[in-house]
């Protein structure tokens, strides 16, 4: 049985969670409720084009030990690692659980990321993004279902393949809740979702800062 609050999985006997302690029903259908997410969304550069060449095994070989280096800094920092798409990796942080600074807590995990995947045989683009979603609270994503559901996922997707080689970028409310603590630089302004009533603008501003503490 999976807990709906922290994800854990617990035995079927459990009335409660054994990590978090909230009260466990086998019959509780999933709720779903709106919040405000950040989404982080890490890509290999180039790999479809490389995996061409390789054997399945050895796909699978450089795969692996990468998705579970970005799950582990993902969950350092409080994160849940959605799902993987190939060499894509999409991380949620303020659900289920919200600490409060989900949103600097999601760039500073970007900036890990960069530091630990980036290298001379691996190379990556990272996007983050904050918005609301309709978050399915009883989801369970190791099991492949989708927890989260919102134009804040298309978006953190678009802004990933617009970013740097080894660069991050981060879409305007990240920006604004993080800038305090976050040294940025403006990139050029570029288009990737369209309001046909107020024909908006997401704006892209990659982190430069190697330490993360802004100037």
């Amino acid at each position: 049985m999976v807990c709906p609050s922290c994800n854990t999985e617990n035995p079927p006997v459990a009335r409660f969670c054994l990590a978090c302690g909230q009260p466990l029903s086998a019959g509780e259908a999933p709720r779903d409720e709106r919040r405000i997410v950040t989404i982080i969304f890490v890509d290999l550069v180039g790999f479809t084009a490389r995996a061409e060449q390789l054997d399945p095994e050895e796909v699978r070989a450089l795969l692996t030990p990468y998705h579970d280096r970005v799950r582990r800094e993902i969950e350092s920092f409080g994160g849940v690692v959605e799902k993987f798409i190939g060499d894509a990796v999409m991380g949620i942080f303020g659900a289920p659980l919200a600490y409060g600074d989900d949103t600097e807590r999601a760039v500073r995990a970007a900036l890990t990321v960069r530091d630990s995947v980036a290298s001379g045989e691996l190379q990556i683009r990272i996007a983050v993004n904050t918005g609301e979603a309709v978050v399915s609270l009883g989801a369970r994503p190791a099991l492949g279902e989708s927890m989260v559901a919102g134009d804040v996922v298309n978006t953190a997707s678009r802004l990933q393949s617009q970013a740097p080689v080894n660069g991050i970028v981060v879409g305007e409310k990240t920006y604004l809740e993080t800038r305090e603590a976050i040294a940025y630089e403006e990139t050029e302004h570029v288009k990737v979702t369209r309001d046909f009533l107020n024909n908006r603008e997401a704006y892209l501003r990659e982190l430069f800062s190697d330490d993360g503490e802004a100037p």
